[in-house]
């Protein structure tokens, strides 16, 4: 076999693995997809039971109040906040005896954003706006207790990953 026929055969295989790569990429991105889609609407249908899945809405509560925790010094002031005004088992017992309001969720989703714009980028804060204010819609609409929970759990685990991706980006730059 010549040099020029080595070459081009494993030109063709680079490219074909280039291809399969893509193939790939793409394949992940769709499990992910309807991983995520599966979750929501796994989510969406435990909250509309009667009575909801009160335990998986306070685990996904905590899980947000910890990962904005971690965001921050053990001392900071902040932190201390965060652990008053997201106080998980006041949360549960709210929401297991139907004082959980309306109202209540909207400061709710007002301060977790309003506490997401302040600890992330500010170049974020369009995005995070946007994401707030698609749950501010489905509420003012008549969403249900079951339409808001689920959106609310995504765009703020969405919203909060953006910080964390953004802390691991300006590491790898230095």
């Amino acid at each position: 076999m010549s040099e020029n026929c080595k070459k081009e055969d494993s030109k063709n295989t680079v490219e074909g693995n280039l291809l399969n790569e893509k193939q790939i990429d793409s394949l992940k991105k769709q499990i992910q997809y309807n991983f995520k889609k599966a979750f929501f609407d796994l989510l969406k249908e435990k909250v509309a039971e009667n009575p909801p899945d009160y335990d998986w809405i306070t685990k996904l509560y905590s899980e947000i109040q910890v990962k904005l925790k971690k965001l921050l010094k053990t001392t900071s002031p902040l932190r201390k906040e965060i652990e008053e005004c997201m106080d998980v088992e006041l949360f549960d017992q709210m929401i297991r005896n139907n004082a959980f309001s309306g109202e209540d969720f909207y400061k709710l989703i007002n301060y977790v954003f309003e506490l997401i714009k302040k600890l992330g980028s500010p170049a974020r804060d369009k995005n995070v706006d946007d994401k707030k204010q698609e749950i501010l819609d489905i509420m003012m609409n008549g969403g249900t207790f079951a339409d808001i929970v689920p959106i609310f759990i995504k765009n703020a685990n969405d919203t909060i990953d953006l910080i964390y991706i953004d802390i691991e980006n300006l590491i790898k730059k230095k």
